[in-house]
């Protein structure tokens, strides 16, 4: 086998229509635009679908809120605001440890007479 008989496909390359396998006639710059318009399409597509969902979560709200104020048990009532607090107490120690504060010292629970000093 000799290497004349082996054809050069790079011969036949042009750079402005490469070998697509989809739409294989397609130019490089109808690529390129093809692409742009697919982004904005879906860019605009999953914005609406962003406003479309958060304008029915607004709803939908208000309405599990009052669901919940209505059928919640006592121990759920405590529960949540429990919770709640607990998730307060957790963030406001890692903001002063954000912040470079020490811990938070608890005061003393002795009681004393002030005015036996």
């Amino acid at each position: 086998m000799d290497l004349r008989d082996i054809p050069d496909r790079w011969k036949r390359f042009n750079p402005e229509t490469p070998p697509y396998k989809y739409f294989p006639n397609r130019t490089r710059k109808q690529t390129m635009v093809w692409s742009w318009m697919a982004m904005a399409g879906f860019s605009a597509f999953g914005y609406l679908l962003a406003e479309i969902v958060e304008r029915q979560s607004v709803g939908k709200e208000e309405q599990i809120k009052e669901y919940a104020r209505q059928n919640a048990s006592i121990e759920q009532v405590t529960m949540i605001k429990n919770q709640s607090e607990a998730f307060k107490e957790i963030m406001m120690r890692a903001r002063r440890q954000r912040l470079g504060l020490p811990p938070q010292a608890h005061g003393s629970v002795d009681m004393r007479d002030p005015f036996d000093e």
